[in-house]
């Protein structure tokens, strides 16, 4: 077996990933400050302490691979990008439903991160990572599941058996007799709920403290848009009486103070939006009826687009930090 040498010049895959943690990581730690600040509850503070270590450790280790490697430093977030005393924006039960399904984000990036990464002291760091959120997620649905905060996806209670699909009509959907929706696809809605309501909260909270106008008009997009997405999911399980996720949309407060600047909440819900394309594709393959199918491919196609919106207004106002870029030989060679 080829010895692989650490010493090797990352390469654009493990750049992108490090750089790309970097961004995230700094974004989180200004977010978990100011939610360990006004924390109350023993348990979610201890949770909200544990992935804010985290948050700082990954940043002071991905700040060694740029400097070891003569790489410049990301700007990301900083301290101008949190008032950690601001008054309270979510209450705690929020806070631990949003650090779950952070955590989620953190496993499936971390996951797909590894995979293309060849320099051994960068996957062992990855793979590192990925114990760590498996960890956070471990700890914070522990204390979710002690306040009964959790929503948990629904119970199939009738009798199941081993068969076969024998006919094409399974996969139907739009026309005639459908079929009850599967274990599968039910997973798929259930988590999809879970991300958009979180998403929505956020968008509440966040319209009620930004600056600028244009901002929390978008983000009051988002939130409609979010609200429609949750709607259409609801109505996969509500067909088959099986339960909907809980909304926490009364869990933000009446707090008017910006707790993060404009760029750090435009940032979050772009790039939450932006996830959400992998998330709702990773729902389409596994869907094996074709009305379903359609309502996701339909629903990608609508948060790309806001998406993508979101991410003109960072760059329209200079907020969007560049990523490493190869060089561009054919301008190179007219100078």
């Amino acid at each position: 077996m080829e010895q692989i040498n650490n010493q090797e010049k990352i390469n654009a895959s493990e750049y992108g990933i490090i750089w790309s943690q970097y961004i995230n990581d700094t974004m989180s730690r200004c977010v978990l400050r100011y939610l360990l600040n006004d924390a109350k509850d023993e348990n979610t503070r201890g949770v909200i302490q544990f992935a804010l270590e985290l948050s700082q450790t990954h940043i002071e280790k991905v700040k060694q691979f740029l400097t070891e490697e003569n790489y410049p430093i990301p700007i990301g977030f900083t301290d101008e990008d949190v008032t950690v005393n601001a008054p309270t924006l979510f209450t705690d039960t929020f806070k631990v439903v949003y650090l779950q399904i952070m955590a989620i984000h953190g496993l499936t990036r971390y996951a797909g991160a590894t995979s293309v990464c060849i320099r051994e002291d960068v996957r062992k760091y990855l793979i590192e990572c990925t114990s760590q959120t498996l960890e956070l997620y471990d700890r914070v649905t522990t204390v979710a599941l002690s306040k009964g905060i959790l929503s948990k996806p629904p119970t199939l209670n009738n009798k199941q058996k081993i068969d076969f699909i024998r006919k094409q009509n399974y996969i139907t959907g739009w026309f005639g007799k459908r079929r009850p929706i599967n274990a599968i696809e039910i997973s798929g809605a259930h988590l999809n709920m879970q991300k958009t309501m979180v998403k929505m909260v956020l968008e509440l909270g966040f319209s009620q403290v930004c600056q600028s106008k244009e901002v929390r008009e978008y983000f009051e997009r988002a939130r409609k848009l979010c609200k429609r997405h949750f709607h259409i999911l609801g109505l996969m399980l509500e067909e088959e009486n099986l339960h909907e996720p809980r909304i926490f949309e009364s869990e933000v407060t009446d707090s008017t103070v910006p707790p993060f600047s404009d760029k750090l909440m435009l940032f979050h819900i772009a790039t939450l939006l932006s996830a959400a394309l992998g998330y709702y594709g990773e729902a389409l393959s596994m869907c094996q009826r074709r009305d379903l199918s359609a309502d996701y491919a339909r629903m990608n196609m609508e948060i790309a687009l806001i998406a993508e919106d979101g991410m003109n207004i960072l760059i329209e106002k200079g907020w969007m930090e560049q990523p490493p870029t190869a060089a561009d030989h054919e301008n190179l060679a007219k100078d």
